[in-house]
């Protein structure tokens, strides 16, 4: 085996043909000012291991190294990895590092969407191989961090599935919003990067609700640019004057319909059918109209064109990941995040993509959760729990890492 440099185009390569994560991918490479793709060949030369590590400043002088949700090997071949991770010490070490960040993209446990494990994956080999290298494991933590890589997704299994199956097999609620979004009218389009400010408007509401800060509007437009068109930004929206013209047409045929049943009423007084038949006509009519006088209401105060919800969405060869999103509360009733992840899921369908990644749970499963409503959002679409392996840190030198998180610098 070989430890080698790969050249853009044989990471772009490796990666189309191993299950690997939208970060480790050819386009993010390109997007990079400083980072480092590190593989193994074998004796054919074949490449049998790779993965992008990026750089970064650290205790002014030296180097930082991380390869986000990488590198891709095969984990359960435990020599590969010796030999991986013991040349990327001696490669690290020529090229001044300080330490080095790993958090692979390995299962630890397959839960359902209420935190019972379905299928365990046995790890205890590889932490304790890359324990003896030096690699420090960092736990098993639960909740949100800003210092790394969220541990818990949720995830949607898209393989052999149709979108009829799909649909049956979500929850009924959800289900149901799904066809009330077709029934209101509400649609989905993709914003160019110049209306990104209208995605930010709405995120900064999450933000809001939820009591977090995260990034700035130009940081969302340079992902778009970095991702060269596997990026976008999709919003859900409604046009009030075209669901009014549907209601008023939906009344029209209401009131057709109470004229057919008046004239029954006439020649049959008794008719239970009829009159159960007048009694449901009335509802639909008076919710119909209160319906329309509403939504006028809201047109006069708000505009005709409502912003629901949005959200940044990144797709690769394996996966579509809903990475941020916003809505805005006052419009609730339109259900606009529904519709966003219904339409992205038949994308990965259309895409021949069979993971839906709606992306990061805490991890705390009780009705205490910070997440809880999230949590219960995203299994509505029947979405499983991936938790992952977490983070390894290593430093390259000891003493100095030591000193810099003593000191509060790292």
């Amino acid at each position: 085996m070989l430890f080698v440099n790969l050249t853009p185009e044989e990471f772009q390569k490796f990666t189309h043909n191993h299950f690997s994560h939208y970060t480790q991918t050819r386009v993010n490479y390109d997007a990079q000012h400083n980072a480092h793709l590190l593989g193994v060949k074998d004796d054919n030369g074949e490449v049998i291991a790779a993965g992008m590590f990026t750089e970064a400043r650290a205790l002014k002088f030296f180097k930082y190294f991380y390869s986000q949700r990488g590198p891709i090997l095969d984990y359960n071949n435990i020599a590969l990895v010796d030999f991986y991770f013991s040349s990327l010490t001696n490669y690290l070490k020529q090229h001044n590092c300080l330490y080095v960040l790993l958090d692979p993209y390995i299962l630890e446990n397959l839960r359902n969407a209420d935190g019972e494990i379905i299928e365990s994956y046995d790890n205890r080999m590889l932490i304790r191989t890359l324990e003896k290298l030096g690699y420090i494991h960092q736990g098993y933590p639960v909740g949100y961090s800003k210092t790394s890589q969220i541990r818990w997704l949720s995830v949607l299994d898209l393989k052999d599935k149709s979108e009829q199956q799909l649909l049956k097999e979500m929850d009924y609620q959800t289900r149901r919003n799904i066809k009330r979004t077709e029934e209101m009218g509400v649609k989905v389009r993709q914003l160019p990067i110049e209306e990104t400010s209208r995605f930010f408007k709405l995120f900064k509401m999450a933000e809001e609700k939820h009591g977090f800060s995260f990034r700035d509007e130009p940081y969302f437009e340079q992902l778009q640019r970095d991702y060269q068109g596997y990026a976008s930004i999709q919003l859900a929206y409604i046009d009030l004057t075209e669901y009014v013209r549907n209601l008023q047409q939906k009344l029209d045929s209401l009131n057709s319909q109470m004229k057919d049943v008046e004239t029954s009423l006439q020649e049959s007084p008794n008719s239970k059918k009829q009159k159960t038949k007048q009694t449901q006509l009335n509802q639909q009519i008076t919710s119909t109209q209160r319906k329309i006088d509403d939504t006028n209401k809201t047109i006069d105060t708000d505009g005709s064109i409502l912003d629901l919800a949005a959200a940044i969405y990144i797709y690769n060869d394996y996966e579509v990941y809903y990475l941020s999103s916003g809505s805005n509360p006052a419009y609730n009733a339109y259900m606009g995040a529904y519709k966003l992840q219904w339409e992205m899921i038949k994308f990965a369908k259309a895409h021949q993509i069979d993971r839906y990644n709606f992306y990061g749970i805490t991890g705390d499963f009780s009705e205490d959760a910070i997440d809880y409503g999230v949590q219960q959002f995203k299994k509505g679409f029947n979405a499983n729990v991936e938790e992952y392996i977490g983070d390894f840190i290593k430093p390259i030198k000891p003493g100095l890492y030591r000193l810099g998180k003593l000191t509060g610098k790292l």
